[in-house]
């Protein structure tokens, strides 16, 4: 697909997937489900509390699923889809760094609903523990100035956006640079072949170099894998957090 493998273009923005299957791939998992159903009038008589729950849940659905769409392009695929699958998993990085970014404004507002924090310390230890790391990310946290370097940008400059300063800029530094000059474009029978590689080249360096900093002289995917798995574990302390709580109050508040 490139004219050269050494001007390949390496992946650098890529979040870890999560889920069970692929991190313990020796194993046979066993996956099953337990549904409640829900008396909306009832959820509806409790008011503000339940509506930010249903934005809770909304927020993880919305994690979850951009994270599954993650995993689908982490995995093998045939030959003929292989140029698509770095710029696609890219594009899920990007929507869970937006939607995440919504739901740290959601945990904020649940820390100040004395109802909903008064559940959490009825929840497990590592469920506690992923609501202490949310806080940490929440202003005057202890590591908000990571999530404002290495997660805000990307929701507010790229992800549902396309900021004509940083690809001008981008484009410049490719140029300037040897073995960034050589990238492609594909077009195929189906629409799901076609892909412009270029631009995934393109916002890989606004990524790297320019929303997240990172110096030509350093050890990019170093880097790059240290701001991507602390996108990576926030998402994860999201999805865990807001399961639990959102099923507990159900449960308790809205189940028929």
């Amino acid at each position: 697909m490139m004219l050269c493998q050494a001007l390949l273009p390496q992946p650098c923005m890529v979040f870890n997937s999560f889920s069970k299957a692929e991190n313990f791939p020796e194993r046979k998992i066993m996956f099953s489900t337990k549904t409640i159903y829900v008396d909306i009038q009832r959820l509806h008589s409790n008011g503000p509390d339940a509506v930010l729950i249903i934005q809770l849940m909304r927020a993880a659905d919305d994690i979850a699923l951009a994270n599954q769409g993650l995993n689908f392009f982490k995995q093998d695929k045939p030959r003929i889809m292989q140029h698509v699958q770095l710029g696609a998993r890219r594009y899920f990085i990007r929507l869970q760094c937006g939607h995440v970014s919504e739901g740290i404004k959601l945990i904020e507002e649940f820390n100040q609903r004395p109802n909903l924090i008064s559940i959490v310390p009825g929840c497990p230890p590592h469920i506690q523990g992923a609501h202490q790391r949310l806080m940490e990310v929440l202003p005057n946290g202890s590591r908000r100035n990571l999530f404002e370097k290495w997660i805000l940008p990307i929701r507010n400059r790229l992800a549902f956006h396309y900021e004509k300063s940083l690809f001008e800029r981008a484009i410049k530094s490719r140029a300037e640079r040897l073995l960034k000059q050589i990238s492609s474009i594909t077009r195929g029978s189906d629409i799901g072949l076609c892909r412009f590689g270029v631009a995934d080249d393109i916002e890989d360096t606004i990524v790297c170099r320019l929303l997240w900093r990172i110096p030509i002289q350093a050890d990019l995917r170093a880097e790059a894998d240290r701001r991507a798995d602390f996108g990576s574990d926030l998402c994860s302390d999201f999805l865990n957090f807001v399961g639990e709580i959102a099923f507990r109050y159900i449960k308790d508040n809205a189940a028929i």
